[in-house]
């Protein structure tokens, strides 16, 4: 992806990285934060709301836009999570745990993807604020089609902070994308995003929040068959604990399943009833 403009006061805010570390495959650990002191990327002056509600002058989600479509998301009780101490990772994909009640497994991909989903869930709260424009901005190509109908929905990239000029042939300039994307996968997550609003119908705000933020937590989790140390294990079941929705990932697959001291004990016969 382009390089992303850089001014020399930007602040890095504080972000607690779910791991201590670079674990042994290399995951990034981080979202990167950098945000210019100048502000958000200036879109060119048209209308980014003919596809629907009309934004305030500054880009900005309107207060009772959001609430109507998100109030009764935020008032959802947060399920109980148990204190879970760690034992030790198998296959580099699942980390095993244990408490008083009894043996846990935790997929590390899916938890991690959850961690990030309600990170960015809440940063595309408003997405054209934290929009950069890139230094050496990228062309996406479609096919005749595709590139027809992109062109009549660049309203919805820009809901997401995503900026898209017409270039011609087929293809689009990547201009401006939040500054917190997942770095080095801008390109992928546009084309996805691209992909998705081709063949969604009925869009609307909730629907288009919801998929960019899953789209970046995809990218920038740990992957199956990836080491964990102790540190980094443990540091993501507390922040898993943490998550509004703990049990499941984005996509609606369990995170965690469990066995009860008894369910063994009955498994190795220890009991008989």
């Amino acid at each position: 992806m382009g390089e992303r403009k850089r001014d020399a006061a930007a602040v890095r805010p504080s972000y607690t990285a779910p791991f201590g570390g670079t674990s042994a495959g290399g995951a990034r650990d981080a979202v990167r934060e950098a945000r210019p002191s100048g502000g958000g990327y200036a879109a060119p002056a048209r209308d980014p709301w003919s596809a629907g509600t009309r934004a305030q002058e500054t880009g900005k989600v309107p207060d009772q836009v959001w609430r109507a479509a998100f109030g009764a998301a935020a008032a959802e009780t947060k399920p109980e999570f148990p204190e879970l101490y760690w034992i030790g990772q198998l296959h580099g994909t699942y980390i095993v745990a244990q408490n008083d009640g009894g043996l846990y497994l935790i997929d590390q991909h899916a938890a991690h993807e959850r961690i990030h989903y309600e990170i960015y869930y809440e940063k595309f709260g408003d997405p054209a604020a934290a929009s950069q424009e890139l230094l050496l901005p990228v062309t996406l190509s479609f096919a005749p089609d595709e590139y027809a109908a992109i062109r009549g929905k660049l309203p919805w990239f820009e809901l997401a902070g995503v900026y898209l000029e017409d270039f011609g042939g087929n293809t689009f300039i990547v201009r401006a994308v939040p500054h917190w994307l997942p770095e080095g996968d801008e390109a992928d997550i546009v084309r996805e995003m691209a992909e998705w609003i081709l063949k969604e119908r009925g869009i609307d705000l909730h629907k288009i929040r919801e998929k960019a933020a899953i789209l970046c937590s995809c990218k920038a989790s740990i992957k199956a068959n990836q080491a964990l140390t102790r540190e980094a294990g443990e540091t993501l079941l507390r922040r898993l604990a943490a998550c509004k929705q703990p049990y499941t990932c984005p996509h609606g697959r369990p995170i965690v399943v469990s066995f009860t001291t008894y369910e063994l004990e009955k498994m190795f016969k220890r009991v008989m009833s």
